[in-house]
């Protein structure tokens, strides 16, 4: 008899249970591949497990879709009935805000696990599961996966946003609030202006702290937030003036100019168009092997560079003093944001 002319009241022998389960793992492995290859945007943990009529899937995937294209995966593959009892983490979706002033996100939720990315007060993330009732998957305001401490997250009390904070500040509470992090203004007058969190606090910032997202950002302006950081320290998944890395740098100069990029520079490598290193303007990014800079314009970058530990200017210029050989020989590219005028 065909396998496929089996009927359901009859059941498949061990060896052919082990070798459903093989092909059910091999398709999985090539739809993860295919359709969720980057763990920092989708959640794919799926196993197969032969049961007696087939092969039921168990584990978690961020979308229905995804579970529909892992189902899909396993009935090409194999000849037996496919069952799901994923978790799908869409449907477990919640809103709420960070109230610490920048709040770490890591890779797994444990302590000891990496800083991947940080996430700035008042923001507004999507969280998802929980685990050992510390930490909470969530998803951050660029699209970043990954793990919490539950006990920074509260309900939002106001989602209206329409102005971005410019330099480092203070709520009326004493927290402290970073450059890049979102709020609504509600009175200006004389030097002052008053803004309110999604947390439900406000602040009093004096006059330049906060602006409204520019209609026309420029390269110069970018420029002009990335130089504000000189001197900080480098620290892997920063995005604060007490600590930022390459990409983080680039995230804020361009998200204080109403821009949001994505959050790691392999990601932001695709956005604008290219151009010649020849060609380079204020704001254009500049990638090297894992790396990114914000050109100052000509030769002169600034980044945040493990090599120096902070954020630094250099320059692909060799007769300049700030001139690093290995960042030259190893340039990639250069992509430009916002378009020449």
């Amino acid at each position: 008899m065909d396998r496929s002319e089996r009927t359901g009241t009859e059941r498949l022998d061990d060896g052919e249970r082990l070798n459903d389960g093989h092909r059910a793992l091999l398709a999985l492995q090539r739809c993860r591949t295919v359709h969720a290859p980057d763990e920092r945007v989708a959640v794919f943990d799926v196993i197969p497990e032969p049961t007696t009529d087939g092969i039921e899937l168990h584990g978690r995937v961020s979308t229905p879709q995804l579970e529909a294209e892992a189902r899909a995966a396993v009935e090409r593959a194999i000849e037996t009935a496919v069952t799901s009892d994923l978790e799908i983490l869409d449907e477990l979706r919640t809103e709420r805000t960070v109230t610490g002033s920048v709040v770490s996100v890591c890779d797994d939720p444990d302590d000891e696990a990496e800083q991947v990315t940080q996430v700035l007060y008042g923001a507004r993330v999507e969280v998802f599961d929980d685990e050992d009732e510390t930490w909470s998957r969530v998803l951050t305001p660029d699209g970043y996966l990954g793990w919490l401490d539950r006990s920074a997250l509260a309900p939002i009390e106001d989602d209206e946003t329409n102005a971005v904070v410019v330099h480092d500040t203070k709520t009326d509470d004493g927290e402290t609030v970073y450059a890049g992090t979102d709020c609504r203004v509600e009175d200006e007058g004389g030097n002052e202006t008053t803004v309110r969190f999604r947390t439900g606090e406000h602040a009093t910032a004096s006059a330049g702290v906060v602006q409204w997202p520019p209609e026309n950002p420029t390269g110069e302006a970018v420029v002009e937030i990335a130089r504000e950081f000189l001197g900080t320290d480098y620290d892997w998944g920063g995005m604060t003036s007490d600590g930022i890395d390459c990409s983080g740098l680039a995230w804020i100069a361009y998200r204080v100019n109403g821009i949001t990029l994505p959050r790691d520079a392999d990601q932001q490598r695709v956005m604008g168009r290219s151009v010649e290193r020849d060609e380079l303007l204020p704001g254009d990014l500049l990638f090297f092997p894992g790396h990114v800079a914000v050109s100052l314009g000509d030769d002169e970058y600034a980044h945040a560079y493990g090599g120096a530990e902070s954020v630094v200017i250099n320059s692909l210029d060799p007769e300049d003093d700030a001139y690093i050989e290995d960042l030259d020989e190893k340039f990639e590219l250069a992509r430009r944001i916002i378009p020449a005028t």
